[in-house]
Order: structure tokens, then C-alpha cells, then sequence
């Protein structure tokens, strides 16, 4: 009986399931308590978690030596790393010990205890290390998984995290550049309805110095002179060159003369290719060399451009005035 128990407790049993398997057969035999106890197992899961659960994990204290843990200690090294080092070392004594430390200090379980996996039974010191150096395998194993688990888990979080903060990011640069291009367009407006009001009280100062009446300057102002396309853009060009010396501003007139060049020479090397004829008005090229630009937005709405759904088109189908333009464009950056 004695030596049938034995053999179950090897086996991995429970003295409890070996206890009532020999209780209920009436037997001894191995053949039939291992039956009795797989079947038990099998109608019922419950004692197969209780068996799981029962796995005991003995301490490596007694396999090792007390007075070699004493000297490391005294050098200060923790109890878990002192008896971890003398028995994964073979208790081959404390300088072998030590060579263990200085090999494994950097170990992400150097500081953990280490415990083996037993019934309860005295083992020789050379079984407790080895199955000491497969449950810290196995404990291993179990943190690599986890933390490449987790690894790759935090990279998707960011990677999503990131492509939502990028969404953001982009549409509140879209909503910048339409707030820019709006607050462009009313300046410009305001700038031409200052325009306008001051001509109009120059006219009325003249009228009053003169003795013009208002109607004779109103039909004066009727029959003035109309300018063509290619006349209000070398205007325009001209304002530019005005407002910004290039001694007191610099780069402005010319970085605004190039762009138009260049718009100018695409449309007239492409004129069916719809793309070439239009630039998107919250584009910072757009902004900050032509809306912003005294003259620019004169000289190129005088040769044919406007405003159309975001974009500033040139309308006109006639580019017989583009080469015209461009060659005045070049005459200003000499």
C-alpha cells in the first residue's frame, strides 16, 4: 500500500486524491487507483483545479549552505540573490558564488526569490537546482511573452493614438488656412472700400477748389479713360514695385513678381490643362505672395482672375496677352 502510494505522490497526486481512490476501490493496485482517479478527474473539473492549485513551490533555504549565505549577506547582497548564487553555482562555495553574481547582476529577476517545485519531499541539492533553473525558464518564458505582449500592444495604442493626433492636427491647419484666407479677403475689401472713400473725397476737395459741380465730375468719371487687361496688370505690377523698395522691403516684390511670373509662364505652356490655371487661396504661396501684396491681386484680376469655389482661376479662354504680361513681369525683376 505503502508502495503504491508513493508512486501516486510521484506521479503528481494529491495524498487526498490518493486517499479516497484507495478508499473507494478497496485496492491497492496502481492500475486501478489511477483509473478511479481520472475518472474522478474527468466527471468533475473541480478537483483538477483544486490538484492545479495544490502545486507547491518548496523554499531553496535548505539546499544551501547558512554560513556561505551569511558571508554574502554580510558583503551586501540580499538573502534571495545570496542563496540563488550558491545553489544555480552548484555550492560550489562563496567565490563561485560571487562569479555567479557578477555574471547575472544584470538579470531582470536577479533581486526575485527562487523557489523550486516539490511535494513536500528532500531532494539532493543538484535536483533542487535543476529544477530550480527550469522554473526560472519557464517564469522567464512567461515575462517575455507578457512583455512583448504588452510591447505590442503600446505600439498599437500609439501608432492609433498617433494617427488620431495627426487627423487633429491637420484638419485645425485646414481650419487655420480657410480662417486666413477669409481674414485676408475682408482686409483686402476694407482696403479697397478705404480706397474708394478716400478717391471720393479727393474728387469732392477738387470739386470744392475748382468749382466743378458734382455732376459734371460724375460724368467726367463716367467718360474716363478704360483700361484693357494688359494695361490694369502692368498697373497693378508697378504698384508692387512701388510699395516695396527692395533697399527698405526687401525679397517681398520680388518673390510676388516671381510667382506670378511662374504662374503666367504655366498657363501659357498648358493652356487646356485646367490644373495650371488656378492656385488654391488658403495655399501659403497664394497668401503670402499675392493676397497680401499690395498690386498683385490688381495686376492679376485686371489680366482675367477670379475667385471661384476656393481657387483663384484665370477665366479668360484669351492667352494671347499672357506673353505680354510675363514679358512685363521680366522687365520689373531686371
Amino acid at each position: 500500500m505503502e508502495s503504491s502510494k508513493t508512486q501516486l505522490q510521484d506521479m503528481g497526486f494529491t495524498d487526498e486524491q490518493i486517499t479516497n481512490a484507495i478508499n473507494s476501490t478497496n485496492s491497492t493496485d496502481i492500475e486501478v487507483l489511477i483509473t478511479y482517479i481520472e475518472s474522478q478527474t474527468s466527471d468533475n473539473p473541480q478537483p483538477q483545479q483544486q490538484q492545479a492549485g495544490a502545486q507547491q513551490f518548496d523554499s531553496i533555504t535548505k539546499y544551501v549552505n547558512e554560513e556561505h549565505v551569511a558571508i554574502l549577506m554580510s558583503e551586501g547582497h540580499s538573502k534571495n540573490v545570496a542563496e540563488k548564487s550558491l545553489l544555480l553555482s552548484q555550492n560550489q562555495g562563496v567565490e563561485a558564488a560571487k562569479q555567479w553574481i557578477e555574471e547575472h547582476k544584470n538579470d531582470q529577476d536577479f533581486e526575485e526569490e527562487l523557489q523550486i517545485v516539490g511535494n513536500g519531499k528532500k531532494i539532493s541539492p543538484e535536483e533542487a537546482a535543476f529544477k530550480a533553473r527550469e522554473l526560472q525558464q519557464k517564469l522567464r518564458e512567461k515575462r517575455r511573452i507578457a512583455e512583448e505582449q504588452a510591447a505590442f500592444e503600446q505600439e498599437k495604442n500609439r501608432i492609433a493614438s498617433g494617427k488620431a493626433m495627426n487627423d487633429v492636427r491637420r484638419e485645425l491647419d485646414e481650419q487655420k488656412k480657410k480662417q486666413e484666407a477669409l481674414k485676408a479677403k475682408r482686409e483686402r475689401e476694407q482696403f479697397l472700400k478705404d480706397k474708394q472713400e478716400m478717391e471720393e473725397q479727393l474728387r469732392r476737395e477738387k470739386e470744392a477748389r475748382f468749382g466743378k459741380s458734382y455732376a459734371q465730375s460724375n460724368q467726367q468719371q463716367q467718360q474716363q479713360k478704360k483700361y484693357s487687361p494688359i494695361e490694369l496688370f502692368e498697373l497693378g505690377i508697378k504698384q508692387i514695385k512701388v510699395a516695396y523698395p527692395p533697399d527698405l522691403i526687401p525679397d517681398t516684390a520680388y518673390n510676388s513678381l516671381t510667382l506670378i511670373q511662374k504662374i503666367l509662364e504655366n498657363i501659357l505652356k498648358n493652356p487646356q490643362e485646367e490644373k495650371f490655371r488656378k492656385i488654391s487661396l488658403t495655399s501659403q504661396a497664394y497668401l503670402t505672395k499675392i493676397d497680401q501684396v499690395l498690386g498683385a491681386r490688381n495686376a492679376l484680376d485686371g489680366l482675367g482672375f477670379e475667385e471661384n469655389n476656393g481657387f483663384y482661376v484665370f477665366q479668360s479662354a484669351d492667352v494671347s496677352n499672357l506673353q505680354k504680361a510675363i514679358s512685363i513681369v521680366q522687365n520689373e525683376l531686371k
